[in-house]
């Protein structure tokens, strides 16, 4: 049976995917580079952002509901198409490392505290590996049915922290830090809007291709605007310094809330948001990376490579990087650069080849 999507599900996916891991991290990234501007950094973020996503959804009109990595072949020849493909499955596993990573570590840390990471990163992904058994309709379904919750939850986060705002933090507003406001931008977009690319392995199984380019483009400006949101509501009240201080802002933000002094820890919100929107994104990602790499072992099902991938990015999530610091310095450093390489010029060598061989 032929796995569908429709708009709805794939736009739930990109926002998602678009907050993961980086509804921790932005944050202290933004505040980092633009100080008491690092919400300017977001805005300027999502709109460079949004002429990112209106190149996916030119790739999206190219292969016209045609599967992903077949097409890239087809289009990009055997032996170009196949070094192509290998670099984004490349990319890909290092971004689900990365994310499997990022939600070990803060479980490991937060939540369940004493436990080995290793224990608790084995669990995801052995969870994550049987999730995508099922198949990406089953995930999309799943997106579909938990996202009211997550979307309350970060709505709530955010209004009952409003009454500690404190409007001084963001002032004088872009008035320092202009160059450093404005360089910002380059971590945020690696880790949000250019990692979509990856999306765009899983819109063949759109119904409809022009409902999956509004979907992209909706959902991408929608996840933009809680990030932006998130980061002026972290600034606001636990000011430049806080934010920065904080391995995890967000979390610090939800254990500010107290109303009446009995309404109060509920930071647990934080961990229900970020919990199921990277687990969305690690399933996501496992499973265009499971049919990347059957595709290029041209093996008929992606389920046949599937468990030894898992451990593979079980592995990779305790050697890519070991703390957050290291985590800081990735993003900043060759995340940013691998992520530019294949969420923009990866798309913009399709697009040039495309037009090529038409003219």
């Amino acid at each position: 049976m032929t796995e569908k999507l429709d708009g709805k599900q794939y736009a739930v996916l990109v926002i998602m995917n678009t907050l993961g891991a980086s509804i921790i991290f932005i944050p202290s990234i933004a505040t980092i580079y633009g100080k008491e501007n690092g919400w300017i950094t977001l805005v300027l973020s999502i709109i460079v952002g949004s002429v990112i996503i209106l190149l996916y959804n030119q790739v999206i009109k190219v292969l016209d509901g045609k599967a992903f990595f077949p097409a890239i072949e087809s289009l990009l020849g055997k032996w170009f198409g196949t070094i192509m493909i290998l670099l984004f499955t490349g990319f890909v596993f290092v971004n689900s490392s990365a994310n499997l990573w990022s939600i070990s570590d803060f479980v490991s840390l937060q939540i369940l505290m004493g436990t080995p990471f290793e224990a608790i990163s084995f669990m995801i992904i052995i969870t994550t590996l049987i999730a995508i058994k099922y198949g990406i309709e089953v995930i999309g379904r799943t997106a579909e049915l938990f996202f009211p919750f997550t979307m309350i939850s970060a709505i709530l986060l955010t209004l009952l922290v409003l009454k500690d705002a404190d409007i001084t933090n963001i002032q004088p507003i872009f008035q320092l830090n202009r160059t450093a406001t404005i360089v910002g931008i380059i971590p945020i977009l690696s880790i949000t809007f250019l990692e979509l690319v990856i999306l765009i392995g899983i819109s063949s199984f759109v119904n409809q291709q022009k409902s999956a380019r509004k979907a992209l483009l909706a959902g991408g400006i929608t996840s933009g605007l809680i990030l932006l949101i998130i980061t002026f509501a972290c600034i606001a009240v636990l000011g430049v310094g806080g934010t920065i201080h904080y391995t995890y802002p967000i979390y610090a933000l939800g254990q500010r809330i107290s109303i009446f002094h009995f309404f109060e820890r509920v930071e647990i919100l934080v961990a229900f948001i970020w919990f199921f929107t990277i687990f969305i994104k690690l399933c996501v990602s496992f499973y265009v990376l499971a049919n990347g790499v059957s595709h290029l072992f041209k093996m008929k099902h992606y389920k046949a490579l599937s468990v030894p991938l898992a451990f593979l990015l079980f592995l990779g999530s305790m050697l890519l990087v070991r703390n957050t610091l290291e985590a800081h310095t990735f993003i900043n450093g060759s995340y940013s650069v691998l992520s530019i390489t294949i969420g923009f010029l990866f798309p913009i060598i399709i697009l040039l080849v495309h037009y090529i061989k038409k003219v």
